[in-house]
């Protein structure tokens, strides 16, 4: 799944990239003026938990699918075609549990939703843009605090994140926004969250975003 989810965010920086800078760089290489906005789309955790964190035997496995992700961002002008984003965004992933019978080839008898697990995150992003004011695209990579809650656990823990988008103008002050954002949570000790040391997920968010 992490080699997958890096194959495809490389393959959609590079489209994005090529797309806007075959129209022309001139503009975008400019400062664009703040912008505040909203975006929605689907977050999709590319980790599982084990089955100890239900307190579930060897047949059984929990699997974390995606959901719909809320995000406000702000983005920032540096220099030149640089600019900062900040983003604070939630989801509540649905955790599935999957039973098997060993007596039968561990074929699958029983499958549930047996929770939902929380995640908010709050990034900023260093990125550069690239293209013309019709099609501006932006690659950006940063950091910031994730939080994930499952029942009683719960957990705080730094990440980073590495992002490409697309970003085309509606009228004076309005832009929408395309981007596919790649998350790797370092989780750590975190376990019973999960069993691995670090938590990748992805986002794909389409939003609007208001230029001052």
């Amino acid at each position: 799944m992490k080699l997958r989810t890096l194959s495809w965010l490389a393959l959609f920086s590079i489209g994005v990239i090529g797309t806007a800078d075959a129209q022309g760089r001139a503009d975008c290489q400019s400062p664009q003026p703040p912008s505040i906005g909203l975006a929605f789309g689907r977050s999709l955790p590319g980790f599982a938990l084990p089955a100890e964190t239900v307190g579930a035997g060897p047949i059984t496995t929990l699997t974390v699918r995606g959901a719909t992700q809320v995000a406000g961002r702000a983005d920032l002008p540096v220099v030149g075609p640089l600019r900062v984003r900040l983003e604070g965004a939630m989801a509540h992933w649905d955790v599935r549990q999957t039973l098997y019978d060993p007596n039968a080839g561990y074929q699958v008898i029983d499958e549930a939703s047996i929770g939902a697990m929380s995640t908010r995150h709050l990034v900023a992003l260093v990125g550069i843009r690239t293209g013309r004011p019709g099609a501006c695209a932006h690659v950006s990579a940063g950091g910031g605090l994730y939080s994930i809650g499952f029942r009683d656990a719960s957990l705080r823990r730094p990440g980073f994140a590495l992002a490409a988008g697309i970003e085309v103008p509606t009228g004076r002050h309005g832009a929408i926004q395309a981007d596919a954002t790649l998350h790797v949570i370092r989780i750590g000790d975190g376990y019973p969250i999960t069993s691995f040391s670090d938590a990748p997920t992805l986002s794909l968010l389409v939003g609007w975003a208001y230029r001052f």
